[in-house]
């Protein structure tokens, strides 16, 4: 049996390459959005040759006189998602235990508190400062640093390191997240770090 490339008259040949080439920066556009978007789980070369095979099998299904970039825009997200759901997770669970709940590759949020203790997220230590231990002229100098940094970043490092609250503490005084708190701490230290690099 002949296979539909082969079946299309030389005009419709011509016509769908030229279709195909008119559109292949919006498929490799939307499978590199897509990438980007599960990045580091799939790989961009991939998802782009998914996308061009799409665009060429649908290239031929357009109907003349109507925009074929629309279609041609679904045609292609439908032939991604459908490689997404087939081929890219690693370990398929049943949907048997995905309904009972006690799949063992289940999600456990930070905030959840575990078999009656704490959460994960209370549970977090703050990281112990590099200073410690340091004389009272370090201190000051230390303080200057930190007075240096964003309103929000300060704020943060003191109340998690300084003060020695934990995550969820400084967040509910802050009164934002606690995944928010720990952001602010991290840039924090990472611009002291670099300001101490500076320095010496």
């Amino acid at each position: 049996m002949a296979s539909p490339a082969f079946s299309l008259s030389r005009s419709a040949l011509r016509a769908r390459d030229a279709l195909v080439l008119e559109h292949l920066p919006l498929a490799d556009a939307i499978a590199s959005a897509t990438a980007r978007h599960l990045f580091p789980l799939v790989e961009r070369e991939d998802l782009i040759q998914v996308a061009r095979v799409a665009l060429v099998r649908s290239a031929t299904r357009c109907r003349a006189g109507e925009p074929a970039a629309p279609y041609l825009r679904r045609c292609i997200t439908g032939a991604l998602q459908h490689h997404l759901r087939d081929r890219v997770r690693l370990v398929r669970i049943s949907r048997r235990e995905h309904e009972k709940g006690t799949c063992p590759l289940g999600h456990l949020s930070l905030d959840a508190p575990a078999a009656g203790e704490h959460s994960l997220l209370d549970q977090l230590a703050s990281p112990e400062p590099e200073w410690a231990g340091g004389s009272a002229a370090d201190g000051l100098a230390l303080e200057r640093l930190v007075e240096q940094l964003p309103a929000a970043q300060a704020t943060a490092l003191r109340l998690t390191i300084l003060e020695g609250l934990s995550l969820r503490a400084a967040a509910a005084q802050l009164q934002i997240s606690a995944m928010a708190v720990q952001r602010a701490q991290k840039k924090a230290l990472a611009a002291l770090r670099q300001q101490l690099v500076g320095a010496g």
